[in-house]
């Protein structure tokens, strides 16, 4: 007997540490076929024996489509550290084409996601990395899978910060050099179409203007993210656990300046396990320091254009966010 699954969005924080970065939501589900597609990559394949006919949700911001998903946030509170989401330009290649990720939790409102932002941000670009996941989206399950069109690339944003307990919502669109999309290709489960019920994309125009489920034909579907962080206390976790003061002097910086990163004494971790990285306001990575030797070291300013920068100390261990500040170049 063919056993059929359902997809649920997957809050799992039992056994953790508070402070420690786990995976708070997860919607992921794309491989339907793994190692069956060209070149023996993993297949999405749209269920067309199921009476499927999506192959991806519009999420292009550029012309006001946004996706998003209802996550449940527990008594203690969450500290965000990323989100990840997916998409897809047809005809891409698997060089990522996804210039923009715009991404934001919002406070809920009669079960739809509200216009109070609680943290991100509607216009500021949180793209960090973009790169492509081995897996073809296809316009059937039927095989033999050579189509290469629909490459599904992972965009990966700064997200940061913290959410009180109650229902939320991740919101996000995003941006490409193509014409095509970008598209939010379905969390898909193989022999299943109804994966949940608690994603939603806004429409700009026409007869369905506003918040809608995503469906495919009359099945209520998932999308696909991951949202990573920590518990917080029941006060919000600070992102500064670790990482007790980060200095910057001069700042603003001319020509160079000098770093000093101050641990806690209980941290577990070397000044070696960190990196400083810098970003700029649309959130490109635009300076990195990962070998650091000691708690006080220099960095310049180089090439980098007059204005306002943002930096990150990150863990190199685990990814996770330590501590963040503003940088001012002149």
């Amino acid at each position: 007997m063919k056993k059929i699954f359902t997809l649920i969005a997957a809050i799992t924080f039992t056994g953790v540490a508070v402070g420690q970065t786990i995976l708070l939501a997860n919607t992921y589900s794309l491989v339907t076929h793994p190692g069956q597609g060209a070149a023996g990559k993993d297949v999405s394949a749209t269920q067309t024996s199921l009476g499927a006919t999506l192959y991806g949700s519009g999420q292009n911001r550029n012309t006001g489509y946004w996706m998003a998903s209802k996550i449940v946030v527990p008594a203690s509170g969450w500290y965000i550290d990323s989100l990840i989401t997916y998409g897809y330009q047809t005809g891409s290649g698997t060089v990522s084409t996804m210039t923009g990720l715009y991404c934001y939790i919002s406070a809920d409102s009669s079960s739809r996601p509200s216009s109070t932002v609680v943290i991100g941000s509607k216009s500021v670009n949180a793209l960090l990395t973009s790169n492509w996941t081995n897996i073809y989206r296809t316009p059937n399950d039927a095989g033999p899978f050579v189509e290469t069109d629909r490459p599904i690339m992972k965009t990966k944003s700064n997200l940061t910060g913290t959410i009180p307990p109650g229902t939320h919502w991740v919101v996000w669109s995003a941006t490409g050099s193509l014409g095509s999309g970008p598209w939010n290709p379905p969390s898909t489960v193989l022999g299943s179409l109804a994966t949940g019920t608690n994603s939603y994309q806004y429409v700009p125009t026409g007869t369905l203007v506003g918040w809608n489920g995503t469906k495919d034909g009359t099945s209520q579907i998932e999308m696909p993210f991951k949202l990573w962080g920590k518990i917080s206390t029941p006060t919000g976790l600070k992102e500064e656990v670790l990482v007790s003061s980060v200095s910057i002097a001069p700042n603003p910086v001319f020509n160079s300046a000098t770093v000093k990163i101050e641990l806690e004494k209980t941290a577990g971790i070397n000044v070696s396990d960190l990196s400083f990285m810098v970003y700029d306001q649309l959130g490109r990575e635009v300076m990195n320091y990962s070998n650091i030797s000691s708690s006080t070291f220099n960095i310049e300013k180089g090439n980098l254009a007059v204005g306002n920068y943002f930096y990150k100390v990150i863990n190199k261990n685990d990814q996770a966010s330590l501590k963040t500040g503003k940088i001012i170049f002149q």
